[in-house]
């Protein structure tokens, strides 16, 4: 079970998607209960489960912003003890 953390300060975007996009999204916040905000960042944090992109991420030279934002991520953290068992 995963608890459900306090809100964090969210910043607006302005992003076009397709309408199919945004019908499923649409459905699935109703579904869910969660604005459309919230099911796009849960959904997005789902990403950091995708073992290249985060091998990706620790390959870049300046990822200090992108470890200040991730670093409380618990799918990270996962991912790392994983990572560490894999070059051992």
């Amino acid at each position: 079970m995963k608890y459900i953390k306090p809100k964090i300060a969210k910043k607006k975007v302005t992003w076009n998607i397709s309408e199919k996009t945004m019908t499923i999204l649409t459905y699935y916040s109703k579904y869910s209960k969660y604005k459309e905000e919230e099911v796009v960042d849960m959904f997005l944090e789902n990403l950091l489960t995708d073992h290249g992109f985060v091998y990706w991420i620790n390959k870049q030279r300046n990822k200090k912003k992108i470890e200040a934002i991730l670093r409380d991520c618990e799918l990270v953290n996962g991912l790392e003890g994983l990572n560490q068992n894999a070059e051992t």
